[in-house]
């Protein structure tokens, strides 16, 4: 089993929001996220290195989409 974490400490509603939508069962792959404080913090899970990638690549297209909403307000 494989495991990455990210922890994201700045405007997480939208992020939130964002993340809420995604599928969060990937195959092999999952992950979840949760908010403490002003903190977000998203956890990733894979059976393999191949379904980490995968994983790991969907929450980056979330994060990109996040960064470029955040520049069109």
């Amino acid at each position: 089993m494989y495991t990455s974490s990210l922890i994201i400490n700045k405007d997480i509603d939208a992020l939130i929001k964002i993340l809420s939508v995604e599928e969060k069962n990937l195959g092999r792959s999952s992950f979840s996220y949760r908010k403490e404080d002003d903190k977000l913090f998203i956890e990733m899970n894979a059976q393999d290195a191949t379904a980490l990638k995968t994983v790991m690549n969907t929450v980056v297209k979330v994060l990109i989409v996040w960064e470029k909403s955040k520049t069109v307000q």
